[in-house]
């Protein structure tokens, strides 16, 4: 009979003493535990359940652990270590090693009371900040949220790279696991669209929005009802609260990811709504070491998912369970593949047109696309006159093939090339070209 396991005592990887778990989620578990190479405190997250030692999930937990060591913040959650610990079977589970934190996460904040606007802007201001810089890093979260939001000593902390993704990166999940929380998503990811940084803007309006009133804009808990909720539009802010406030809410919570700000505006136009000195940029600044004691049981469901078309270091790999799909976050709901894939947003011809348009320039302004080839496009796309046009089919194709030549010289970047085609792919559907 094989014992149970893990348990309070084991040592895994001839380094890592279980000392309590922490919390157990329906795909994985946070210990605490003790690094006994170095004698320091730790947080251990281990994939639990039929997968946890499948190719797939050892697959998973390294992509997680590389893609939260990428951004250097100390805002975000620092990892130290991915490994594979041997069952008493003999099958290999993956876990991540990261920083013990102490504190509370916002959820459990919020829930004892609403925050006021000057302390919810403090709050905010952090997590922007953070995120500026894992969007300079090329990492999108796509899960923001009060939950994944941790309030230590030293500062706020990102938790949870569980479903993020690189920016630009294509969503083919057709299982639903990484479509994030109801009442957190933003439209574009129900749509499939590749992920962009616009996605974690949105998430972080929904946080404002709810530091301050106590319920998100839509206060769901399944696919279904936020279908519903959206059809019936979103709650309102109080008028009591500052205008500029309001003002940075709606525009974060804005249908058209082109349209939000980026999350260092966010930050600048938090700064002043703080009522205090801004703190560094995330470019200067240096890891904060955090004061590592206990992690509340609410406080994390970790990382996981970093830069497509890599392998993980070679060791030791279970063989693939058949079936298996790789591991959701602890506590992650899984919507139907109907409820949360539903029919593409289309958009009138003139919108469509406007929102490749903007993809362009926001790639010219960033540095992602050199100026003569934004030149070169933006002339291709002021010959498209309306939806009924003649030649329009073969404009938009060209568009297509430009974008990818270009891609493949290097003068537009991969991350934005994505972008870029499928907005034309919007823009075609608006013309009423088939496939």
């Amino acid at each position: 009979m094989i014992p149970d396991w893990p348990a309070a005592g084991d040592l895994l990887a001839a380094r890592y003493r279980l000392v309590t778990r922490l919390e157990s989620g329906g795909m994985a578990d946070i210990w605490s535990a003790r690094d006994e190479l170095l004698d320091r405190p730790v947080a251990l997250k281990l994939p639990t359940g039929r997968t946890a030692t499948s190719a797939e999930a050892l697959h998973a937990a390294w992509k997680e652990a590389r893609m939260a060591a990428r951004p250097s913040h100390p805002g975000i959650a620092v990892v130290h270590d991915y490994n594979g610990a041997v069952r008493p079977g003999g099958s290999v589970a993956p876990f991540v090693v990261m920083e013990l934190l102490t504190g509370e996460t916002l959820a459990a904040r919020v829930e004892r009371a609403p925050l006021s606007p000057r302390e919810a802007a403090r709050i905010g201001r952090d997590v922007a900040d953070a995120l500026a810089a894992a969007h300079a890093s090329g990492v999108v979260h796509r899960d923001i949220k009060p939950g994944n939001i941790m309030l230590t000593p030293a500062g706020v902390k990102i938790l949870d790279f569980g479903i993020s993704a690189v920016a630009g990166e294509p969503d083919d999940d057709e299982t639903g696991v990484t479509f994030g929380t109801p009442a957190y998503v933003a439209p574009e990811r129900l749509d499939g669209k590749p992920a962009e940084p616009a996605t974690d803007v949105y998430g972080l309006g929904v946080l404002l929005f709810e530091m301050v009133t106590g319920d998100p804009p839509y206060p769901v808990d399944t696919w279904e009802e936020l279908e519903a909720a959206r059809a019936r539009g979103p709650g309102r802010l109080p008028p009591r609260l500052p205008v500029p406030f309001r003002a940075l809410v709606a525009d974060c919570l804005h249908d058209e990811p082109g349209r939000r700000p980026t999350a260092q505006e966010v930050r600048d136009r938090l700064t002043p709504l703080a009522g205090e000195p801004p703190p560094p940029r995330h470019g200067s600044r240096r890891r904060l070491a955090v004061p590592a004691v206990v992690l509340t049981a609410a406080a994390v469901t970790f990382l996981f998912i970093g830069p497509p078309g890599r392998e993980p270091p070679s060791g030791p790999r279970a063989a693939p369970t058949p079936g298996a799909a790789s591991p959701a976050p602890a506590g992650t709901p899984s919507p139907t593949r109907a409820a949360a894939r539903p029919d593409p947003v289309r958009f009138e011809f003139a919108e469509a047109v406007r929102r490749v348009r903007t993809a362009v320039d926001d790639g010219r302004t960033s540095g992602q696309i050199r100026p003569d080839v934004a030149t070169d496009l933006l002339n291709l796309l002021d010959t498209l006159d309306g939806p009924r046009s003649a030649g329009v089919e073969a404009r938009i194709g060209d568009l297509r093939r430009k974008v990818r030549a270009r891609t493949g010289e290097g003068s537009v970047a991969e991350s934005r090339a994505a972008v870029l085609q499928s907005r034309l792919d919007d823009l075609g559907r608006a013309a009423g070209i088939r496939g």
